[in-house]
């Protein structure tokens, strides 16, 4: 349709180019986040099970009630931290106050997680207190992290794009602890392993916090008014069960963090007790990461051919048969690593998208209700991340339980249970996951 001339002037209006979207700068480094959170965050869940089973000298059973019981309690604090961003007005923005002066809390409450002061009770008490601790500052760190995406930018192209940065930043970060976590153990406590993983963790927790403050430097908020909502936080809440598509995103997540867990986990255990590899461990979450790498380049060029939900469903149910495949190559390395990471590079398509599925929930929900709410709404996707991987590596730590996992002694049974928990559950997930994105709905809407 050609323009209409203005009555005023004669002259056609020229059509809005609306408003600027983030520089390349900004996009590119808004992925630096999710490298700073992986380096803290896949390190909690790759490697925390094993430094409570074999380092802290805990029962298998009692480190995965830790982490399932400790993740819950402090989960509860993202709806609280999602809704403090919705109201938070300052000369550094909503989210960005976040980043700068949390992230070196993070970095503080990371080290202590990775620290044992004593044994027995007093290694319960402070594992479940220091889990808490770090799983709450991530909390007030990554919630605002991931409401700033809508903050930045209305674009839902601009929004897959920046969501795939992101996931080569977390990519990125997968890399970095499959490859430096163990080399770094060693290097920092030889054979104090003890003191090892208290080192590495302070060098992580370091980097993480300056790539925080990195993103704070590189992206800021668009400076247009939030529309206007309401002041009960209630409500704020009762809202949220009416936005089914975010319901959908959110059960998604979870199921997929649960898998991401289990998997994370049970790598260290799988490789050395049924590759009988140790090295293997790093082999594994290699492929894992570069599987969340391709996929970050892949996924949004796949996902507009195919239409999100259906790109999303038809890479689940592929990583749920070669999953199943996979119970026929453990005695083939080459072969198991290759169908390993194929797997995860196309089940990995919901995690690439799911920050611009909430975004587009958070439209949606203004739409729905006049309010944006995007700490909120965020916060239920962080809610599920959190949840999804504690719950991850708690099934993972009871499978070992179940199988009688002694650290000096691996038994048949144990190896069997490592087998199933690592393999079979992941197949099941897949198919969850994909009957929870059957409520989401929304891409006619943001064509």
């Amino acid at each position: 349709m050609s323009a209409v001339p203005s009555p005023a002037t004669g002259v056609a209006p020229q059509p809005s180019a609306g408003p600027p979207q983030p520089s390349r700068s900004a996009q590119l480094g808004y992925g630096l986040g999710d490298l700073a959170s992986n380096l803290t965050w896949t390190t909690l869940t790759a490697f925390l099970l094993y430094f409570y089973t074999d380092v802290a000298a805990l029962a298998a059973a009692t480190a995965g009630t830790i982490l399932l019981v400790g993740r819950i309690a402090d989960a509860v604090i993202d709806p609280v931290v999602g809704l403090a961003v919705d109201r938070t007005r300052s000369r550094f923005g909503r989210a960005r106050p976040y980043l700068i002066f949390a992230a070196p809390v993070l970095g503080v409450a990371f080290a202590l997680a990775f620290t044992t002061p004593g044994t027995g009770t007093t290694a319960v008490i402070w594992a479940t207190v220091t889990f808490v601790v770090v799983g709450v500052s991530h909390s007030l760190v990554n919630v605002p992290y991931g409401a700033m995406l809508p903050m930045l930018t209305d674009d839902t192209d601009t929004r897959l794009k920046m969501s795939g940065y992101r996931f080569v930043g977390a990519s990125l970060g997968l890399i970095t602890v499959s490859l430096a976590v163990m080399p770094l153990v060693g290097a920092l406590g030889g054979a104090d392993r003890a003191r090892g993983f208290t080192g590495m963790a302070v060098v992580l927790g370091a980097a993480g916090t300056l790539l925080y403050w990195i993103v704070a430097l590189l992206c800021r908020e668009r400076p247009v008014p939030p529309a206007a909502r309401e002041t009960t936080s209630l409500r704020a809440l009762a809202s949220l069960p009416r936005n089914r598509h975010w319901l959908g995103v959110s059960a998604a997540s979870l199921v997929a963090f649960v898998r991401l867990g289990i998997i994370t986990a049970g790598a260290v255990y799988y490789a050395r007790d049924v590759l009988d590899d140790t090295w293997a461990t790093s082999y594994i979450l290699l492929a894992f990461s570069l599987s969340a790498l391709v996929g970050s380049l892949v996924t949004p060029w796949f996902l507009r051919r195919t239409g999100k939900r259906r790109g999303i469903n038809i890479g689940l149910a592929a990583t749920a048969v070669l999953y199943v495949l996979l119970f026929f190559l453990d005695g083939q390395p080459a072969a198991f690593i290759t169908v390993f990471l194929l797997a995860n590079l196309l089940g990995g398509f919901g995690f690439v998208a799911a920050p611009a599925l909430v975004s587009d929930t958070v439209d949606h929900h203004e739409t729905l209700t006049g309010r944006r709410d995007e700490g909120l709404l965020y916060a239920g996707y962080s809610f599920a991340t959190k949840v999804g991987t504690a719950l991850g590596g708690s099934l993972f730590a009871w499978a070992l339980a179940w199988g009688g996992y002694r650290a000096e002694h691996v038994s048949d049974r144990a190896s069997q249970a490592i087998e199933w928990a690592f393999i079979g559950l992941p197949a099941v997930l897949c198919l969850a996951q994909a009957v929870c994105m059957g409520l989401y709905g929304l891409e006619k809407r943001h064509a």
